[in-house]
Formats: C-alpha cells, sequence, structure tokens
C-alpha cells in the first residue's frame, strides 16, 4: 500500500524539464506532460545506476531520455524501456493533487513495503 508524501507545488512542476526532489530518502522526478497530467519516477538509470535529472523530458511523448547512455523509458506506460541499454523499467509512483497549507501541491505515493 502506498503512503502519500507532499513534494513540490503543482505550479512548480514543468512540462519542459524534471524537478527532483527528496520523499522519504528517495529522490524522485517529477514531470508534467503537454495536456499537464504530472507524474513522479525515479530519478535513477535503471542501467547504470545514474541520476536522471538532467535527462531529457519530452512532454509529447512522455519519454525520460538519460542523460548517461541514452536509454529512453515511457514514463506513462509504467516506466517501460523503449530503447536500451536499459532493459528494466523505471519506478513510476501514483500522484495526487491536494491542498497542503493552502497551496494546490503533488504528493507522491510511495509503496510503504519496500
Amino acid at each position: 500500500m502506498s503512503q502519500f508524501f507532499a513534494s513540490l507545488p503543482a505550479d512548480e512542476i514543468s512540462s519542459a524539464r524534471p524537478s527532483q526532489c527528496s520523499i522519504d530518502g528517495l529522490s524522485v522526478l517529477l514531470v508534467r506532460d503537454s495536456e499537464g497530467t504530472i507524474f513522479a519516477f525515479e530519478n535513477n538509470c535503471s542501467h547504470a545506476d545514474k541520476p536522471l535529472e538532467k535527462g531529457v523530458w519530452n512532454a509529447q511523448t512522455r519519454e525520460i531520455l538519460c542523460p548517461f547512455h541514452k536509454a529512453v523509458f515511457e514514463v506513462a506506460h509504467a516506466g517501460r524501456v523503449r530503447v536500451g541499454p536499459a532493459v528494466v523499467s523505471l519506478q513510476v509512483f501514483p500522484v495526487q493533487i491536494r491542498e497542503h497549507n493552502g497551496i494546490p501541491t503533488v504528493f507522491v505515493g510511495i509503496d510503504s513495503s519496500d
């Protein structure tokens, strides 16, 4: 079961580049697609254990390109690998938008069984 944690104000999430935050000790990236949907996923390429925060986000295709070895992950499709060398999907987290201190905020669900 997921426990939801406050991350960043919803209006700070961009469709141009990922926003990084730390949630319960885990580095997470938040992005917005071209339709305004917000996604959250682990800031870690499954291929070489490198951060994705400087990766290229494509808001149209909902894909992130790893800046190190050019793996491409389909964030909207459970983080599956579209282009290697990665073979393991990214961990994608559920999100909710809730009021937090009067501000619409992105809450990210982290699995409490980890």
